[in-house]
């Protein structure tokens, strides 16, 4: 059994931070910090009961010494709710101050932020700050829009990668902070017209932390010495004090607010739930909320209900620079230091099980201590007298019930006089007579509306939700075509579950089935029930099939409906290539380019492209670009390595293949493209163990041919 870890360990590495002097308790009042440098520390997936100073569960105190200290000496908001229990949708409402159903950002990754409303970054870039971004995952990718009034907006953490979790590639905490602390301690620039040229112009800087999101994968010391999860969480803590230290060695704290909030927490087994996205109880709504300037704002506690929607009103009242009227949230300190008791209500939902599983959609309220979650089997929870929300009350409080479910319909009526600030649309009649012209007669880009029963409330699907986890685990331990029985049944059980669909065909297609994976998404978009991210995917596997114009026409009618769509233009791009469309080719990943001008996937396929028009100049530049942004891209490895070939680098060409290699021992056409190499550079003993591996282990469907050439040449 894991020992749980002293604090010490973690002091230690945060002395720096933990010099500073206590402030003074002082009345917290707007603008007070006007002039201030803002710095804004996201945390991932961090559960308050983790966080010392907000109550730390029995055992585990301890984790969170750089918060706690924050907390004691600055405002902690001990009841904050977030509006969705999802990195992308949550940090979108922190952003721009209004809830998701009017921001659009629902679910993560099948969305982007359109430019109509304003966010905490194009206020602060208008007030004359330097913005810049530092963010630790795939999740909150420039693709979905949250990038605009940045300066910068790092997210070099990767391209996906097989093996990565649903999210995508991440970076640890150290490796956002480094380009973080760079960019806060650099000088304007001198030369410039658009900057200010003294020295001290005011910066306003995001950095997200991703580290206590699932995978839990902590670095040493704390990997050994605490449970998984609270393993990422003390790591976390621990690089946010090195990332303080560091500034105040700096002297980059002495005008500067901090606030500190969690997007929202994880279940941890509660209810059911694994992780996050499925249910809203506390465990994943509730977050931590701190805010410290030092002496300006001084030592205060607020038991007062609070949403992450009021973070950037809050953040602009205390800079003294006025929030725009499109704002939805409110800034707290007038509340605080009026010593309110009562607030409005915090709307929250979670719609990706929704969107993407087609469950029944869960919405709700929190008003005072008491919880509305709205499903086909309804919830109301007294929070003050039952806490971990075990006791559902609605059939018993039909008064309370009733009141809850009015301040609902209020905020939803409210909501929808707004609109949807998102880029996601429904099908244009021209994308759908594009996708009747290949079959699919009653597809859609996202499930249509429809009646939800109790058969549909996630509370009734989250164990056969569990089971396909399970599923897909033992199929990524190898239990192959054993681990597909248990979603059929599921798919056979639950019709409607959208993302069994996805996990049978993925298991299909890496099993070599290509024609079973395209079959099972077919089904999905013909039952109308396929988001446009399921028809994606499908392109993709179209395109390998060698269905080119299909692939085109199906990816042309996302892109139509969906043009802001990165993950579409870039497949379309692909299957272009292939097709021998250059011209189009390059504009879709341009296109992907302007949406994401840090995607390295982008230009690996530029570079595919240019090699592919007989632009070997122009493909080693996009190539090696891509690289410079991810050198974990087998697949350039493998095209840069082809273009060394081609201009009779050999030695630099087989260099490059034993990279890709490396990097994904998959990656057959690297495996062969190496093996014939050799071969062919009568380096045949070397080349052997290569060759002997891909008539081994290459998939027979897809390399027939190429295996049976490969057995000729080596019985020689």
């Amino acid at each position: 059994m894991k020992k749980w870890m002293a604090a010490g360990v973690v002091l230690l590495l945060t002395s720096g931070w933990l010099l500073w002097h206590g402030a003074a308790s002082l009345a917290i009042r707007s603008a007070a910090c006007a002039g201030c440098n803002v710095l804004l520390i996201t945390i991932d997936t961090l559960r308050s009961d983790r966080v010392g100073t907000f109550g730390g569960a029995t055992g585990l105190t301890g984790l969170t010494p750089t918060l706690d200290r924050l907390a004691a000496q600055g405002l902690r908001l001990t009841r904050a709710y977030s509006a969705a229990p999802l990195t992308l949708p949550s940090h979108t409402s922190m952003l721009t101050g209004v809830s998701p159903p009017v921001h659009g950002v629902r679910a993560n990754g099948l969305f982007r932020l359109g430019a109509r409303l304003p966010t905490l970054a194009t206020v602060l870039k208008a007030a004359g700050y330097r913005t810049g971004a530092f963010v630790g995952a795939f999740v909150l990718d420039a693709r979905f829009g949250l990038n605009r009034g940045f300066d910068i907006y790092d997210d070099r953490y990767g391209e996906k990668h097989p093996g990565d979790d649903a999210d995508g590639a991440e970076r640890r905490a150290e490796d956002v902070i480094k380009p973080a602390l760079e960019w806060i301690n650099q000088q304007p620039n001198q030369q410039s017209n658009q900057q200010s040229a003294i020295n001290n112009q005011q910066w306003f800087a995001w950095v997200h932390l991703y580290d206590p999101h699932e995978p839990y994968r902590a670095p040493e010391p704390y990997a050994s010495r605490f449970q998984p999860y609270d393993a990422e969480v003390a790591y976390t803590d621990a690089m946010i004090g090195r990332l303080l230290s560091d500034l105040r060695t700096a002297h980059q704290l002495d005008r500067t607010l901090v606030v500190v909030a969690a997007d929202h927490g994880e279940s941890l087994g509660d209810h059911g739930e694994r992780s996050h996205g499925v249910f809203a109880y506390d465990v994943t709504l509730r977050v931590p909320w701190i805010v410290w300037a030092g002496s300006r704002i001084g030592r205060q506690s607020w038991d007062g209900l609070v949403r992450l929607i009021d973070l950037a009103p809050t953040t602009l009242d205390l800079v003294g620079i006025a929030a725009p009227h499109e704002f939805e949230g409110r800034s707290v300190i007038g509340a605080i230091a009026a010593g309110e008791t009562s607030s409005p209500p915090a709307y929250f939902e979670a719609m990706d099980a929704n969107l993407t599983r087609n469950w029944a959609p869960l919405s709700g309220v929190v008003s005072g201590h008491e919880k509305l979650i709205d499903l086909p089997i309804p919830e109301l929870y007294d929070l003050k007298a039952d806490p971990h929300e075990t006791a559902n009350l609605f059939a018993r409080a039909g008064d309370r019930a009733r009141t809850l479910q009015s301040l609902l319909r209020t905020a939803t009526t409210g909501f929808a006089g707004r609109g949807s600030a998102s880029e996601k649309r429904t099908l244009s009649a021209d994308a759908r007579q594009r996708l009747q012209a290949l079959g699919y007669v009653a597809s859609s880009a996202e499930p249509g509306p429809r009646v939800y029963t109790d058969a549909d409330d996630p509370k009734m699907l989250i164990g056969p939700a569990n089971e396909l986890n399970r599923a897909l685990a033992d199929f990524k331990r190898g239990a192959g075509n054993a681990a597909i029985a248990p979603v059929v049944a599921i798919i056979q059980a639950h019709p409607g579950f959208t993302t069994a669909y996805g996990v049978l065909a993925s298991m299909q297609h890496d099993l070599g089935d290509l024609d079973g994976a395209i079959a099972t998404l077919e089904q999905v978009v013909r039952r109308g029930i396929a988001d446009q991210s399921v028809m994606v995917v499908l392109g993709g596997y179209l395109q390998e099939s060698g269905a080119l114009p299909q692939a085109a026409a199906l990816l042309e009618a996302v892109v139509a409906s969906h043009p802001d769509y990165a993950d579409a233009c870039n497949s379309l791009g692909v299957v272009y290539s292939r097709m021998g469309h250059h011209d189009r080719a390059r504009a879709a990943f341009r296109k992907v380019l302007e949406l994401d001008p840090t995607s390295a996937t982008a230009y690996e396929n530029l570079g595919v492209d240019d090699m592919q028009a007989g632009d070997l100049p122009a493909a080693i530049t996009d190539l090696t670009r891509a690289l410079e942004l991810d050198p974990r891209l087998a697949r350039a490895h493998n095209a840069l390595a082809a273009v060394h070939l081609r201009q009779r680098h050999e030695a630099e060409a087989i260099a490059h293949w034993q990279l890709a290699l490396q990097l994904d021992s998959t990656l057959y056409d690297a495996l062969y493209n190496l093996g014939v190499s050799l071969w062919d550079a009568s380096r045949r003993e070397e080349a052997r163990p290569y060759l002997e591996r891909f008539v081994r282990e290459a998939p027979s469907p897809r390399y027939a041919a190429d295996i049976t050439r490969i057995r000729r040449m080596l019985n020689r």
